[in-house]
């Protein structure tokens, strides 16, 4: 789980149905760091329509993205099927990591098989998680 990027400070995008988990995984954040841009979505389909926009693509920004595993509407397996042809076109600039606190051996499994998908982290969002995915990253804040 180790890919080296060198850039100023990521933007980080959080994905989770449970508000208390998006704002409590937001302020570890911003703790961290206050330099970070962290936005937040909580249903899937506001997180696909906002990374799909020219704006999202075109901005030179790296970027850590956070997904909830165990979501209505559209769970995060869907959402990495779906948005495969985005996360391949930002290879180098997007970072992916899904947590969740109840996935089974085969759903881990699935996770990792998608080669733009860096881990898999188990819930709760703490600032060991944080500090983790920025030594994985290897950011200079």
């Amino acid at each position: 789980m180790e890919k080296k990027v060198n850039k100023n400070s990521p933007r980080f995008i959080l994905l989770d149905d449970d508000m208390f988990a998006l704002t409590f995984a937001k302020q570890i954040i911003r703790n961290y760091s206050r330099r970070i841009e962290v936005i937040t979505f909580s249903a899937a389909s506001e997180a696909i329509k906002y990374m799909e926009t020219e704006d999202f693509m075109c901005k030179d920004t790296d970027t850590v993205f956070l997904t909830d595993l165990h979501m209505p509407e559209i769970n995060g397996l869907a959402l990495l099927d779906r948005m495969h042809n985005t996360f391949t076109v930002m290879k180098q600039r997007l970072h992916i990591f899904v947590l969740s606190a109840a996935a089974g051996p085969d759903e881990v499994r699935r996770v990792l098989s998608y080669d733009y998908v860096i881990g898999f982290l188990n819930k709760p969002f703490s600032k060991d998680i944080m500090k983790q995915i920025m030594d994985c990253m290897q950011y200079p804040l």
